[in-house]
């Protein structure tokens, strides 16, 4: 029993060094590091998030909201099409991703939809916007346009998480939200696990089909790995049927835009979508994968700018 106890010490002792060490290894989000930032930072109630504006000044505007952890250069190629079309296009870092602030405290629904709306105060952007929401940008932006509908003109999702999402249940994914445990997992190994992500592998891709910056680099920054672990313990990206059920309830026009390879957002989402938004218009995309809104962008972006141009979809002049 002796040699038990003092065997779990040093097993305990080994795992608060590498948790500490695995912290102090990351740098922080200071002014000299922003300084590399392409964007603007926009003060709102939790911190100030790192924005940008692309697009005529007075074009009808659209609002793109990034996923679990890929910041904002991930619609670099939406954004080309969009103001190429006249649009003007705002996107941001979420709170803990690319050139943000990295509170602390719960990442849940309401921080993500109190986000958004106080960035859309700051923007001045009284007029009802167009909205793209890619994978849990989907939920967001459903969420948000079910809450405040009289400030969006229209929906449009990228592989939205939502409904069937891999790897959600797996005993891996409950032993990542598990406290304790899951904190040194996450903070030990966060960033390899995130880095094997098939979407990642962009062998074989031209390179105007791949990513428009460095996914890891927002990684050596303190704060990222909480910010992904609180989004995982508070932020639900499935069972959210009722989301959208309250986004079809408002009446506005909604279209998805789903892969059929998609190894994360699962296809079977799309019939889900569906069933719960019938007035949607939802598409599949043969052969795509997670990423295709920018490794598929050329057959992607007309069906994105046809909606906010031509379509229901289109926001306020």
């Amino acid at each position: 029993m002796k040699w038990i106890v003092i065997g779990l010490g040093i097993l305990l002792a080994a795992a608060a060094l590498a948790y500490v060490a695995a912290g102090m290894a990351r740098k922080p989000m200071d002014e000299a590091a922003r300084a590399k930032a392409p964007g603007d930072l926009v003060q709102v109630s939790a911190g100030r998030l790192h924005v940008r504006r692309d697009g005529p000044a007075d074009g009808p505007v659209v609002v793109m909201v990034h996923g679990f952890s890929t910041p904002n250069f991930i619609f670099e190629q939406n954004v080309a099409a969009l103001t190429e079309a006249g649009l003007r296009v705002i996107r941001f870092d979420h709170f803990g991703r690319g050139w943000s602030d990295r509170p602390m405290g719960p990442y849940d629904t309401d921080f993500y939809d109190r986000a958004l709306l106080e960035l859309m105060d700051a923007e001045g952007l009284t007029a009802p916007v167009g909205l793209v929401g890619l994978s849990m940008g989907g939920p967001i932006v459903a969420e948000f346009a079910a809450r405040h509908p009289e400030r969006v003109s229209g929906v449009f999702l990228f592989v939205p998480a939502g409904f069937d999402v891999a790897g959600t249940d797996s005993t891996a994914a409950r032993l990542v939200r598990t406290p304790l445990i899951g904190d040194l997992i996450w903070r030990v190994a966060g960033e390899s696990i995130l880095l094997g992500d098939p979407q990642y592998q962009e062998e074989g891709l031209e390179p105007e089909n791949r990513l428009a910056g460095d996914v890891a680099e927002q990684m050596q920054y303190r704060g990222y790995f909480h910010a992904l672990l609180s989004t995982m313990r508070h932020m639900k990206l499935t069972g959210r049927e009722d989301t959208f059920a309250r986004l079809a309830e408002t009446g506005l026009p909604v279209t998805a835009l789903f892969g059929a390879d998609d190894p994360t957002v699962q296809v079977s989402s799309a019939a889900r979508l569906e069933e719960t938004v019938p007035a949607a218009t939802v598409h599949v995309l043969e052969g795509a994968d997670h990423g295709l809104n920018y490794k598929r962008h050329a057959d992607a972006n007309p069906l994105l700018v046809t909606f906010f141009t031509e379509g229901p979809g289109a926001p306020a002049r």
